[in-house]
């Protein structure tokens, strides 16, 4: 699909604490209230004529600031980006540039297609993955504001990264190989402290003694926050036949909601199973790289180098 671009983005809040905003995006439509503000005089381009009776506004700055916004929701182009939040989502659309005065002394402008809540890839636009700068603009207390973010905000819906954010990306995906070959050169035991860290910083607890709760497991974890329990054996090194004998040991295991083996040098016949095997045994598995990954992601680069220095 091809990229979108913009010439400027607008905000738009869409009613009073964005009441309208449910049947503006389910009929395709912008919409403003601004009852009383002569719609002939705008579509005319009357604008300095209106500032002066304009309803709206203690004073001749705060009427020009109104009348502004009742402009640009006039007068922008089909290249401008509008924008608005519902439902813990961000919507965006172009518009036609057709006013409409309705009934109710409301003006709407139709969208081109319609209003979309995904990227060009089809990811959901939420707002717990969008920046606070842009989110700011829900606090406007007006109705239509200029979006300074619009770098930012056309990467979101192309779903493209922005250039230093894909160099700090590149820089993490390195510091992940980096750390590889001093997992791989870990003895068992660091390599069982290191996963038990790993879990550990991602909020789970053990139950008992590390390696000493059952005989066939290193660690028995659980969830303080929704109760899950999870098994986890962990070897320096594993070929198939080590990985099919934890696999039927933990089949004959009760309580447990996941079963983890972890190993930082898996011979490449286990690779081949492990690759080949489409069924879901049940099992998650990782290797040096996930270790890596996981070990980058909490914080533990630093007790991985003091452990190889």
């Amino acid at each position: 699909m091809k990229s979108i671009t913009a010439t400027k983005a607008l905000y738009i809040k869409l009613g009073e604490g964005g009441g309208l905003a449910h049947d503006c995006i389910e009929n395709g439509y912008l919409q403003i209230r601004y009852e009383g503000v002569n719609h002939e005089m705008c579509m005319q381009g009357r604008w300095e004529e209106i500032k002066n009776t304009f309803p709206y506004g203690s004073n001749a700055s705060s009427k020009t600031h109104h009348r502004n916004q009742v402009q640009k929701f006039y007068e922008e182009p089909e290249t401008t980006l509008w924008v608005t939040f519902h439902g813990g989502a961000l919507y965006w659309c172009f518009s036609k540039q057709e006013i409409t005065f309705n009934d109710d002394d409301t003006k709407t402008r139709p969208v081109i297609n319609s209003w979309q809540n995904t990227n060009l890839k089809g990811e959901d636009l939420i707002t717990a993955v969008l920046s606070g700068k842009l989110l700011a603009t829900q606090a406007f207390q007006g109705t239509i504001c200029e979006i300074r973010e619009l770098s930012y905000l056309l990467h979101k819906i192309n779903g493209t990264i922005e250039p230093h954010i894909a160099k700090a990306e590149s820089a993490l995906e390195d510091l992940v190989l980096a750390s590889i070959p001093i997992i791989k050169n870990l003895h068992h035991d660091d390599l069982e402290i290191l996963t038990d860290l790993i879990f550990r910083q991602a909020g789970w607890q053990r139950t008992g003694v590390s390696g000493g709760t059952l005989k066939d497991i290193d660690l028995d974890l659980i969830s303080p926050i929704t109760s899950e329990r999870i098994a986890v054996q962990v070897k320096s090194r594993a070929n198939a036949s080590n990985y099919n004998d934890y696999k039927m040991r933990f089949e004959t295991m009760i309580g447990f909601n996941k079963f983890y083996f972890v190993t930082h040098s898996p011979t490449q016949q286990l690779i081949n199973q492990l690759n080949n095997d489409d069924e879901d045994d049940g099992i998650i598995f990782w290797d040096a790289y996930k270790l890596a990954e996981y070990s980058v992601k909490n914080g533990l680069t630093g007790w991985l180098i003091n452990k190889a220095t």
